[in-house]
């Protein structure tokens, strides 16, 4: 059997403070695998630019791609992703929270929708909320916008990551007013006195035209996922998605598997949750596949670590490279 683990944000943000995170961060396993498999090194890249990689594309459309999925039968044209977003405003700096953790009602979201719809519809603009957390803008055209991955934004000051392009001032004064609209919208009012962040903005990401001109290729006949735009690029890729069980020892046929359990504590930047992610990640997987591969059950275990731009290839024989010292991924490129 043969696996490819995909684990994307272990790269800490803060380069400085990675040493001392991870220096008595206890990882057995994945540290024998790391050192006696075989290394190599590609540029770091998100994980959003790695699976266009893989999945044989120049860039990642999300929008029609979830969209296939949220919304079958779509308009054809060209589309972005307008999620809503939580704003907080610290000092000088916009911060943006992500629509996970605002707990967002269907009721909720069509009601923001239909009132921004009103002020957007001069422009030929429509959105559409299919799902409480994934928006969409339906537009006459490509607007040529350069747009960040919102996974890549949240935690952060939104300032150096608003569109860029040619009509980038434009969009900036819509999503201004906006936000303008959202801010006074009854929605609103009930969520901020029963305690909840309001829904103030809208963050436009993502954008690509339907059809694909371009169709994905699945780079597994299985890949196990609990991201929906994963699982909408291997559906378009004519492959097969199922969810991620709980433990590697679940696993009984070839396949690639997306282990996204870091993600949450990068973006908020909570270093003890993600120190917790490791172990959780060394208990359920890495040991038990090493236990695997040792005893033959597996022949070939790869892992893949986009943000660092690092790769691994271990096979069963690799057990008897005894020279070789274990390693964990902050080191192994020494």
């Amino acid at each position: 059997m043969h696996l490819h683990l995909v684990i994307p944000h272990a790269a800490w943000p803060d380069q400085a403070a990675t040493v001392e995170l991870t220096r008595d961060l206890a990882l057995p396993a994945l540290s024998q695998l790391l050192g006696r498999g075989r290394r190599s090194r590609h540029e770091p890249v998100s994980k959003e630019r790695w699976l266009a990689q893989r999945f044989g594309l120049d860039t990642l459309p999300v929008a029609p791609l979830t969209l296939t999925t949220d919304l079958p039968g779509a308009p054809v044209g060209y589309w972005l992703r307008a999620d809503p977003v939580h704003l907080r405003a610290n000092r000088d700096e916009l911060l943006l929270t992500d629509a996970s953790l605002l707990d967002i009602g269907s009721d909720e979201a069509d009601a923001l929708a239909k009132t921004i719809n009103t002020l957007i519809a001069e422009d030929g603009l429509t959105l559409w909320a299919p799902t409480p957390t994934r928006w969409y803008l339906q537009m006459p055209a490509d607007p040529q916008l350069a747009t960040t991955p919102l996974s890549e934004v949240v935690g952060r000051n939104i300032d150096r990551w608003l569109p860029q392009g040619p009509d980038a001032l434009r969009w900036h004064r819509l999503l201004n007013e906006i936000q303008m609209l959202l801010y006074t919208h009854p929605v609103n009012d009930a969520r901020f006195d029963t305690g909840k962040p309001q829904i103030n903005s809208l963050w436009l990401w993502g954008g690509g035209a339907t059809p694909l001109p371009v169709q994905p290729e699945a780079p597994a006949d299985t890949v196990y996922s609990n991201d929906a735009l994963v699982q909408a690029l291997v559906a378009a890729g004519k492959g097969r998605a199922e969810p991620v069980p709980d433990s590697g020892s679940a696993l009984s046929a070839n396949g690639m598997v997306l282990l996204d359990a870091l993600a949450a504590a990068v973006r908020y930047g909570d270093a003890y949750a993600w120190r917790e992610a490791w172990l959780q990640l060394e208990r359920d997987w890495f040991a038990p596949l090493l236990v695997n591969l040792q005893a033959g059950a597996l022949t070939r275990l790869a892992l893949s670590f986009p943000e660092l731009g690092l790769a691994i290839e271990a096979r069963q024989a690799d057990r008897w490279r005894f020279w070789r010292r274990p390693c964990l991924p902050w080191s192994a490129g020494a």
